[in-house]
């Protein structure tokens, strides 16, 4: 019984010192003390946290540019980025990532990103915005100056003389009618852009002596324009045979029948006959090539005896022209034939220089707008590939799972896509706009120039 009491007091003792020591406080055990760069990694955090502040963004402005433009261009529009282009630096950027805090929003990397990688877009984007892809050829008819090819402007003065031997018949027809008619036949074919006049002389009066004195004083312009048939016409048959034959001064009145700012002249003297009224036409001739405008004169001698002819062409070599000697209402249209043939030929550069540079203009618009494409391209590209880098850089720095900078990849891939993708579609458009328009240029310069050709030809065969 004895021991059984002790060993209950035992007991009670063992449990009462349990009891005592479950009711104490449990000691924590002693935090690892922080590593100094621990330490000092919070510090920058916290002090960058504090001091960080988004950027502002800046744009280029447009001259010439008065639309409303799409987000992506404007957003194509921003200035480029510290370390884009050849200022990349691999090294430096991830330096600059090293400066952001850890606790930015996905928008906030994206453009930190792009303020340290953003290529330059803005002339190519100005280019494609300013783009003009029509093609007008600016070359004006023939023998009008153009700058490429150079044509001049031409005008045409034509001398009927009215002398009273001009009525005299050939073939059935009076040397007038004759004359009459291949002069309207060559006019009809003068350039449109050309101009031409038509001057008689010798027709006041008659061919008798009493009236010499105011017959070797007439001379007149009837027509001075661009050729229009009905006017010409009108004009032309006014012209009478009745007078003297006053070359000389015919020769110096057209001076007055030339346009300002025309480079070229030609003169033709339709006549049968040499000078009667005492003038000295050489002179006269040598008188108008020896102006600042570059001038011939040629002769078209209408059944002219050898004498005359020996001094018609001392007029015409002073006119730096040529003498033509024509005997019947034939001759004197295949003179004029050979007149059409040269007119022909300038239709035919006209054509040709219209075409090749429709051609020309239309490859350059080509080439500017390929060059501008590849150039957009290459760069979003490059933009796009460093952007990835600078990304995978952060993930690395910040290997949260759930950290924003592991978000980035689709926007930066989406961001650079988008930019490649519109400088294909512009590109293409514009480039496409170009030759559509160029090809048009050039048949309508094709197309209009063989049909000028085609109406000389008809002319020169007497269709």
């Amino acid at each position: 019984m004895k021991k059984f009491l002790i060993s209950v007091g035992l007991l009670t003792l063992l449990l009462t010192a349990c009891s005592n020591d479950d009711s104490k406080p449990a000691q924590a055990e002693p935090e690892e003390p922080k590593s100094e760069e621990t330490k000092q990694e919070e510090t920058q955090n916290e002090e960058t946290k504090e001091s960080y502040t988004p950027r502002e963004v800046s744009y280029y402005e447009l001259d010439g540019v008065d639309f409303e433009l799409t987000e992506l261009e404007q957003e194509m529009l921003r200035h480029p980025g510290i370390f884009s282009g050849d200022n990349y630096d691999e090294a430096k950027v991830q330096e600059a990532l090293d400066q952001l805090p850890g606790d930015l929003t996905q928008e906030q990397y994206m453009e930190e990103v792009k303020y340290l990688l953003t290529e330059d877009y803005h002339e190519e984007l100005e280019t494609f915005l300013t783009f003009d892809s029509t093609i007008e050829v600016d070359i004006d008819r023939p023998d009008e100056t153009v700058n490429a090819p150079t044509l001049k402007t031409a005008h045409y003065a034509i001398l009927v003389d009215a002398s009273g031997s001009m009525a005299a018949k050939v073939g059935g027809k009076t040397r007038m009618e004759a004359a009459k008619e291949a002069v309207l036949e060559f006019a009809e074919q003068v350039p449109e852009n050309a101009t031409i006049s038509l001057r008689v002389y010798g027709h006041k009066g008659s061919n008798s002596n009493s009236d010499k004195g105011l017959s070797c004083e007439s001379t007149e312009v009837l027509y001075n324009n661009s050729f229009e048939a009905s006017g010409f016409e009108s004009a032309l048959s006014q012209v009478k045979p009745v007078g003297w034959t006053p070359i000389a001064l015919a020769l110096q009145m057209v001076q007055g029948d030339i346009p300002e700012g025309t480079d070229d002249v030609v003169v033709y003297v339709v006549s049968d006959g040499i000078e009667t009224c005492d003038g000295d036409p050489v002179k006269e001739a040598k008188n108008l090539v020896t102006s600042d405008i570059q001038t011939v004169v040629n002769i078209i001698g209408f059944d002219v005896d050898n004498e005359g002819q020996k001094l018609l062409k001392e007029v015409a070599s002073a006119g730096n022209g040529e003498f033509t000697y024509v005997n019947s209402e034939q001759d004197l249209k295949k003179y004029m034939r050979a007149q059409y043939q040269e007119l022909q030929k300038k239709w035919f550069e006209w054509k040709e220089a219209g075409k090749n540079q429709a051609f020309e203009i239309k490859e350059e618009k080509k080439k500017i707008a390929f060059e501008t494409k590849e150039s957009m391209k290459e760069k979003s590209f490059r933009e796009k590939e460093r952007m990835k880098a600078a990304q995978a850089y952060l993930k690395e720095r910040f290997d949260d799972y759930d950290h924003p900078v592991r978000k980035l990849s689709s926007e930066i891939i989406d961001y650079g896509n988008a930019k490649r993708r519109y400088a294909i579609d512009i590109g293409n458009q514009l480039r496409r706009e170009a030759i559509d328009n160029g090809n048009r240029e050039r048949r309508e310069y094709i197309d209009e120039g063989n049909k000028k050709i085609r109406e000389t030809i008809d002319k020169k065969n007497g269709n």
